[in-house]
């Protein structure tokens, strides 16, 4: 009987206990290199190869270094079609060179959303990376999440460490795809693009998480894809938190 007394008494005591708080992602030095590029422009190649070496380089040292690659559609006139082109990836371009006060050209690299570097200029990109990740962790704030992934859609649930005066971005990014160029300035090769974002989302967050539904497109199966969670100041634009899932 006092054995039954005593595990009744810790079934009470247990019950009676208030509930775990969720565990805050922590937070560290991030880095998201956003390049503005299209398959039309015969300088782009070389700087889609440096994004690809540069984070290829970053996730075999373990370090949070992300990539994502925007098409945008200007190019299009010029005798190319380029598949993953979007005008709303040339308008968050321009956004950046208003913000910037820079051209609109490609390739053109926006590093954590306040330094714009040419694509191809390695020795200058992973020197900013470096400073970067040379910043106290105060100054980042910790971004986790899941997936819940089926045929036609990839769900996105996320968490952030703080809340404040964000803009969450969430981008559906396809790892790889190697395209036969037929016209335009890059006439005649076959480019092979990586960091592809093929679905974007933005959400100006006051909480500390939210969820987030994007469509896969036609053809492109969810193992072909990663999803890439990052944050952004709104008064400045300045990137301070991101998670690829």
């Amino acid at each position: 009987m006092n054995y039954v007394l005593l595990l009744l008494t810790a079934v009470g005591m247990s019950a009676s206990l208030p509930p775990k708080s969720p565990v805050k992602p922590a937070s560290q030095p991030v880095v998201v290199l956003e390049l503005f590029t299209s398959q039309g422009c015969s300088s782009c190649p070389p700087a889609d190869k440096a994004l690809q070496d540069i984070t290829d380089q970053a996730t075999k040292s373990g370090q949070a270094v992300y990539g994502l690659s925007f098409h945008v559609d200007y190019w299009n006139r010029m005798g190319w079609q380029d598949p993953f082109s979007d005008k709303e990836f040339t308008a968050r371009q321009r956004q950046y060179d208003r913000s910037l006060n820079t051209q609109t050209y490609t390739p053109q690299l926006v590093i954590n959303g306040r330094q714009n570097v040419i694509g191809g200029q390695r020795g200058r990109i992973e020197q900013t990376i470096q400073a970067i990740q040379k910043q106290p962790a105060s100054g980042f704030i910790g971004v986790d999440g899941s997936l819940i992934r089926n045929a036609q859609q990839v769900t996105v649930k996320y968490a952030l460490s703080a809340s404040g005066d964000y803009r969450v971005n969430v981008a559906l990014v396809q790892k790889e795809a190697r395209t036969v160029v037929k016209n335009g300035e890059n006439g005649g090769k076959t480019l092979i693009n990586t960091h592809i974002v093929r679905q974007f989302k933005s959400i100006d967050e006051q909480g500390i998480s939210g969820t987030v539904d994007l469509l896969l497109p036609t053809g492109l199966s969810t193992d072909q894809t990663v999803v890439l969670v990052y944050v952004q100041r709104k008064d400045n634009g300045q990137i301070v938190g991101a998670k690829q899932l």
